[in-house]
């Protein structure tokens, strides 16, 4: 019997909440999202200001997907440029790719991260070098029931004074928040990564996200 397949790809730029010493959301800044039927969709914004709070240059986004004679291809992918959060995080670039195949004999999935980094990435001044194992997804386990697992990205911040690594793989600047890098999220269909997740606990209060993907999708009897 032929497949079907339902798409599913999101990329997002930017986006957040300020909770102190205001209300206020940072609507999402070019989001792109296929529709189940697959296709391409792409949007792109040019310098974004929140205050001081959070800028970039410029945020674009891309989804896709296709099917080849043995698979179906999801792709989603997000560049942030410029990013500044506070004066405290900035980073030149920031990547977030996610590509995922599903095999239209065996019902297999796969997905890899390759692609996703960081250019100049700075906490507190201190340079941050980050390594993004594209197989990570690999070892992350799935399961039938709809429970998600998320993974942070080990960094060392041995020699940055001031900053702290978390259990959780949060990095902590006292009167900053918690910086979160490249956290991905499994499921039996679906995976995403985030390569920003900021937690904002200061003076300025709230949660920052930048350069989202997320892919797969699902088959049925056409």
């Amino acid at each position: 019997m032929e497949l079907a397949f339902l798409y599913h790809a999101l990329a997002t730029g930017v986006s957040g909440h300020i909770t102190l010493p205001f209300q206020q959301l940072i609507e999402v800044q070019a989001p792109s999202a296929l529709p189940f039927t697959g296709g391409h969709s792409a949007s792109r914004v040019e310098r974004f200001g929140y205050g001081d709070i959070v800028s970039f240059s410029s945020a674009s986004t891309a989804t896709t997907g296709s099917e080849s004679r043995g698979s179906f291809h999801t792709l989603a992918t997000a560049t942030v440029e410029g990013l500044n959060i506070l004066n405290v995080v900035t980073a030149d670039r920031v990547v977030a790719r996610l590509a995922s195949k599903y095999s239209k004999d065996t019902g297999d999935q796969s997905a890899t991260i390759a692609g996703s980094h960081f250019v100049n990435l700075r906490i507190a001044g201190y340079l941050v070098e980050v390594e993004i194992d594209p197989d990570r997804l690999k070892s992350s386990r799935r399961s039938e029931k709809t429970q998600f697992g998320t993974f942070a990205t080990a960094i060392d911040v041995e020699d940055c004074s001031g900053l702290e690594l978390l259990e959780d793989g949060a990095i902590h600047l006292p009167e900053f928040g918690r910086i979160y890098l490249a956290e991905t999220v499994v499921t039996a269909c679906y995976q995403s990564i985030t390569m920003f997740r900021v937690v904002l606990g200061c003076a300025v209060e709230g949660s920052v996200a930048a350069a989202h993907a997320s892919t797969n999708g699902e088959a049925m009897p056409g």
